[in-house]
């Protein structure tokens, strides 16, 4: 579905952007990222390992960053959720792996306790490869349609049709 915009007084368009405050920008763009950013999470949830518990699978989603601990303006972070009711706390042991370790014999552990290797199995990094360029054009088409709807509520529809 392609959207037609018609520019009708730039100067006027260009003072309503700028005259929208971060925090309002802020949601905007994290509106239009939560939305595009779908297709990647159906695709690391297809290719997040299920494990006995299915918990990592469950957690994988959008966490939304307030604008006070935001680097960028609509930071969204995608991928297993670590907070409650979450339980995603060893997707980053899963997608990067873990070498081998073995304690050095302290308190009530012996000397040499192998705790074992665990193979990498990425989900995240290969998600994002696949589904890329779809999640940066819904992103610029979700974009374009909240900067929309906000331009007619401030200006009116008498400037974009």
């Amino acid at each position: 579905m392609a959207t037609d915009v018609k520019i009708l007084g730039a100067q006027e368009i260009i003072k309503a952007l700028n005259s929208i405050p971060k925090e309002v920008s802020h949601s905007i763009q994290q509106q239009a990222h939560v939305r595009a950013a779908k297709p990647l999470i159906e695709k690391e949830k297809l290719l997040a390992p299920e494990g006995p518990t299915g918990n990592l699978v469950d957690s994988i989603g959008t966490i939304k960053v307030p604008i006070r601990k935001a680097t960028i303006i609509g930071e969204v972070h995608v991928g297993p959720r670590t907070r409650r009711p979450y339980r995603g706390h060893a997707g980053h042991l899963v997608e990067f792996g873990t070498r081998k370790r073995s304690l050095k014999g302290r308190g009530q552990y012996k000397a040499g306790t192998n705790r074992g290797v665990m193979p990498s199995k990425p989900f995240v990094r290969p998600a994002l490869q696949q589904t890329q360029k779809q999640v940066l054009s819904l992103i610029q088409n979700e974009t374009a349609k909240r900067i929309i709807a906000r331009m007619k509520r401030e200006l009116g529809s008498a400037f974009i049709r």
